[in-house]
């Protein structure tokens, strides 16, 4: 292996010139490996989650500047929409943008983290230039994502709604049937939508690192996450309460933006802005990362993928050509 330890090499993360020892890991040293990976290349992976995170803030501050007004009610100066059409349309477009570079910027952290595995100098030039060669192919892996998550949900919601304007029709109806479908839905949608995203979790690093298209890069995923869903769920959790943890420390902000008026209340909205795009550049980049490792391990555990992709990168002979030759007959 790349870093000449055993498999029962007791270093959780251990790292030598040749790069990180790849070998089986448990959810603990996956994650252990995320934030060491994460501290020592700090810059690197930061900068690459600026983009999607300065994409956010700038159209936040656009809609803050250009198309909100307020309203009194009591004491509180609640921020209203006054062009609600460009609102909705600068949305709509900063989704698209947001994601489309959600899914390049994760494709150039996935080949930062291989990079950084073999021991190489893995630079922000070279992993966007990486993900750039084939940027159209990781929007699509990343749109096929969402379809998996969404689709099952759009019909349920489309469900639910219809059962919701049943309700204010016909009230009698609806009362005994409407309330206990829609909250099996609601629950059902729900757990759904997250064993779904968990099962297609790995498709950007399968399509990294395997060059595979959208289709295929998430049937890979399917197929690599058989048996370990659970420490995916955990890695997301993880993320999701950091972001929490942020979003109450920021809390405070709002509330006092929704107490003052004029200047103040755009230099308030403005600092949560920026807390906005703190949070999502330094939080950002430690589920890419954690998605990483887990399909490396995944390949390691199922396919001996340390020898396979040490190999491979640093120009030895194909693991699959070296089996052949040993397995064919000597000539007479």
């Amino acid at each position: 292996m790349a870093s000449g330890q055993s498999w029962t090499a007791p270093e959780s993360f251990a790292q030598t010139s040749a790069g990180y020892d790849l070998r089986p890991l448990s959810t603990g040293e996956v994650l252990d490996r995320t934030f060491q990976l994460y501290r020592s290349r700090f810059a690197l992976f930061a900068s690459l989650a600026a983009l999607p995170a300065a994409i956010s803030f700038v159209s936040g501050a656009i809609q803050v500047l250009t198309m909100q007004g307020e309203r009194v009610v009591g004491k509180l100066h609640v921020p209203v929409t006054i062009h609600p059409w460009a609102t909705y349309t600068t949305r709509f477009l900063t989704f698209i943008v947001y994601y489309a570079l959600y899914g390049i910027t994760q494709a150039a952290t996935t080949w930062a983290v291989a990079e950084i595995y073999l021991g190489k100098a893995a630079a922000l030039r070279s992993a966007w230039k990486a993900a750039i060669a084939h940027w159209l192919r990781y929007v699509l892996v990343t749109l096929r994502q969402y379809w998996s998550v969404c689709w099952l949900p759009g019909i349920a919601f489309g469900a639910m709604f219809t059962l919701i304007l049943i309700n204010a029709k016909h009230p009698s109806l609806a009362l005994s049937i409407g309330s206990g479908v829609i909250a099996l839905l609601a629950i059902a949608t729900l757990v759904y939508a997250v064993y779904a995203a968990i099962r297609v979790s790995l498709a950007v690093p399968a399509s990294v690192i395997e060059s595979l298209g959208p289709n295929a890069a998430v049937r890979r995923s399917i197929a690599l996450l058989v048996e370990r869903k659970g420490r995916i769920l955990v890695a997301g959790l993880l993320v999701f309460a950091m972001s929490t943890i942020v979003g109450i420390a920021l809390s405070p902000l709002l509330f006092l933006t929704m107490r003052a008026q004029g200047m103040e209340r755009y230099v308030l909205q403005m600092g949560t802005l920026a807390g906005s795009f703190f949070s999502r550049l330094l939080i950002g980049p430690v589920l890419a990362i954690a998605l990483c490792l887990f399909y490396f391990d995944e390949r390691v555990r199922h396919e001996g993928f340390d020898i396979e992709f040490l190999m491979q990168r640093t120009g030895g002979p194909d693991p699959n050509s070296v089996v052949e030759e040993s397995t064919s007959p000597e000539p007479a």
